[in-house]
This record gives C-alpha cells, structure tokens and sequence, in this order.
C-alpha cells in the first residue's frame, strides 16, 4: 500500500477548519511545505504542546510529507513567541539532519490563515477564492502532520489532542477518543464553575457556541472546548438574532470602513468589503459579491467596529446566501492593500484582551490528562466532501481502531474508526460504541 492509500485508510484529515481529506490534499504536487503551528487563537495549546514534546516526530512527519508531494522547500511556521517550542524544532532539526526549516512568524492574529502562512513564508499572496496550490504551497496542521506519520506507519485517527479552558475546575490538554461526549470531556477536567455556564467548541474567535442539552461530540477537526460565563461578550455576541442584528446595522453602522481595512484577507490584496456587507444587510438589498471571501477570523466584529457591531456573523449569513445563487463568481487581486498591511495587523495578545479570554490563558503543560468515557458517539462525516457509509451494524463487538465508516467509491471523503473496544449501539449519521472505561 502507498503513502496516499495509507492516508486515506488511516482517516487522516486536516485537523482544524472543514477536515480537508489528507490523501486528496497530498495527491498534487508542489514546490513548498508548510506546516501551520501558528494556533493563533487565544488560549488554545495543543499546537504548542506537540510542538514542544512531539518535535522529532513533527521534523519527520514533515520530511516525509515534503517528499511525498516532491517538495523543494518544507517549512514548519510557528509564533515568533513561542520561544520554547521554537529551540526544540531546531534542536530536532539539527539532530536528525533533515532539510526541514524553522519559520517566526509575527504574534498576530490570524496569522494561522492558511494564507497569512503563505505569505509570511513565501512573499505569495494566494488569489481570491483560491487555494495555496495556486501558488505552488500545500499547508497543513501540526496534528495532520502527526497523524499523517502515523498513518504511513498503519495507525489510524481515533483521538485528539484539544484544549479545554475557561470556567472549568481543571483546565489543560486532553487526549480524548473521537465521539467523546463534550459533556464527558468536562466533567473529566472537573466540572463547570458555574451551572450556568456556556461552550463554545473551538477557539474563541471562531468557535461554534453549543445549544442548551445539545449532545456534541469530540471529531477529528475539534481544537478546544472553552467554558465561559453566560454574560460573557463571547456568549452574547454569537446568540444575537438575525433581527436584533439587522436594526443595529440598520440604526448604528456608521460606513467608517474599519471592518474593511483591518481585515486580514482585504490586506492580503483581496477585493473583500464587509462595510459594504454591512450596507446591503441593513438596507434589505441583495448581498455584497465580496462576502462569499471571507474567512469569519472575527477582526471585523470583536475588534474593529467601534459600534460594536457584527459584520463577521452578517458576512457569514450572505456568503451562505450567495453560495446557493452561484458559483462561478470571480475576483482580482489589488495589491496595492498590502502595502497598508503590516501596520494594521492585530497582536496576539490585544485580540485575547480585547474579547476578554486572557484571564483564562495558561502555559503549555507538560502533563496531558487522558479521558476514557463510557462510550462514544462518532459521525460518519468529520471532512469536507461525502459522508463514510457505515460498515457496521448495531450489536457489533468491535476494536479501537477498526473501521466502521468507509469512502464511497473514489468521491472526495475520508475512513472512520472505532476509538474505543466496545459494542455498537446505534447506527445513523454516527456509529454508537458502548464500552471502554467509565470515566
């Protein structure tokens, strides 16, 4: 079996954003490298920590992935900050002797962009609706990188490293099965402070706020769960109704345009205008074309907007608008935005201030806590593309690391396995597993 049928059987997917297929992604050549260790949101660690405690493994993972697509420069990009993770990156380097290189990038959020990373490394900006294979790069995470080694070594995806912080009685990194319960992970890490309390899966700029008794899930693509007050600016911003933002835009946008020129994408040199956006949303007219690049980073809404605002939540609602009118919209580059852009970029540490979350930041630990539930609930579809199709039924008995949803034919997609020793419960878009250790 090759190195892209061992990533393909091995389920190995990017381990933030929509989960793009590894073996699809390393199917195409290139001329550079990069694996992103930017994790530029706040208060998340697991980068930081793999980095640190994992670096021979992650110099290797890279020069094997370098060679798979023929490489001539394989690079792995991490906050100039990170002063630790950093000298055991290039101790590793100099001890195994592999052409890999260290790259610093600037502490500003969201240097973690795929094309923030590409044109901090390369001097390329990737065109408007375009990806970094335009420009002759392929970027992938950390934990990808990790897991993809793995992989060529037979092991498959069935846990994840994440970061669980906020107002719980023990935060830290957590190595969890995949379909673990969210509600297991916390209790694992001691409990909520408050009973009241509020989750968002994720980072806190881009998380996805969980609904009251919603039963989510660990997946392969899940960075963090943190834990918040539910007054917290965080909270009260993302259960804004599409009403309540509408009469705001409506009553209070004032066209000052800092949403447009502080965003990260429009400094790269792309046409994207949120404070059109803004407009348009307010004045009930057709959604601004510019919508469908944006990247929801969150600058707009939780840093630029003086009236506080949300064009990063409107962006998203027209984007998804527009994504069903058509797809053949097209865009040019203006370069010209770039030479505003080192002066308009966000620290790291105004952004976590700034959405209040640096009271909860924390060192990178040296000790992970492990999380064994009772049972697991894992989806059949953790990737961008076509579901897996079950491959086995309820009353099973099957084995941690079994599969037990498979690609459809050649379609864009990715293997699931078992993540724990058990019996299947339920079969639907998840597979059910009973079993394993209580927590």
């Amino acid at each position: 079996m090759n190195q892209l049928e061992l990533l393909k059987s091995g389920g190995v997917v990017g381990g933030g954003g929509a989960g793009f297929p590894a073996w699809k992604k390393f199917s195409a050549q290139a001329n550079t490298l990069l694996i992103n260790g930017a994790e530029c949101e706040p208060l998340l660690k697991s980068d930081q920590y793999l980095m640190l405690y994992q670096a021979e493994t992650l110099v290797r993972a890279a020069r094997s992935l370098g060679d798979l697509i023929s490489a001539n420069q394989v690079k792995i990009a991490l906050k100039e900050h990170y002063h630790v993770p950093l000298a055991a990156l290039q101790a590793a380097v100099q001890k195994l002797k592999l052409e890999v290189s260290i790259h610093a990038l600037p502490s500003i959020y969201p240097v973690g962009d795929e094309q923030s990373v590409v044109y901090e490394c390369t001097g390329e900006a990737v065109p408007p609706r375009g990806l970094p294979g335009n420009v002759g790069c392929t970027v992938v995470s950390v934990s990808t990188a990790i897991n993809a080694l793995h992989a060529f070594d037979g092991i498959p995806v069935t846990r994840r490293l994440i970061t669980v912080a906020g107002e719980v009685k023990r935060p830290g990194l957590y190595d969890v099965p995949v379909g673990t319960f969210v509600s297991d992970v916390i209790s694992a890490a001691g409990g909520m402070n408050m009973p009241d309390a509020c989750v968002l899966l994720g980072g806190p700029m881009m998380g996805e706020l969980l609904q009251q008794g919603e039963a989510a899930v660990v997946t392969k693509t899940c960075g963090g769960i943190l834990v918040f007050p539910k007054e917290h600016l965080l909270v009260n911003r993302a259960e804004l109704s599409i009403a309540h933002m509408r009469s705001r835009a409506k009553t209070c946008c004032i066209q000052c345009r800092y949403c447009t020129d502080l965003c990260p994408r429009f400094l790269l040199g792309h046409p994207i205008y949120p404070h059109l956006t803004m407009r348009s949303f307010a004045m009930d007219g057709k959604p601004e074309p510019s919508a469908v690049l944006c990247m929801e980073c969150g600058i707009c809404e939780l840093f630029a907007c003086p009236m506080g605002l949300s064009p990063r939540r409107i962006q998203q609602l027209e984007k998804e608008a527009l994504c069903t009118q058509s797809s053949d919209m097209s865009f040019s580059m203006i370069k010209s935005q770039q030479d505003t852009r080192l002066g308009r970029q966000v620290p790291s540490q105004r952004m976590a201030a700034r959405v209040d979350v640096d009271q909860y930041e924390f060192d990178t630990p040296q000790e992970v806590y492990t999380v064994a539930p009772g049972q697991v609930n894992i989806p059949l579809k953790q990737h961008i593309g076509v579901s897996a199709k079950a491959a086995v039924s309820q009353g099973e008995h099957v084995r941690c690391g079994q599969v037990i949803g498979i690609m459809q034919g050649e379609s864009l997609g990715a293997y699931v396995h078992a993540s724990i020793d058990g019996v299947v419960g339920e079969v639907s878009d998840a597979v059910l597993i009973i079993g394993g250790t209580r927590l």
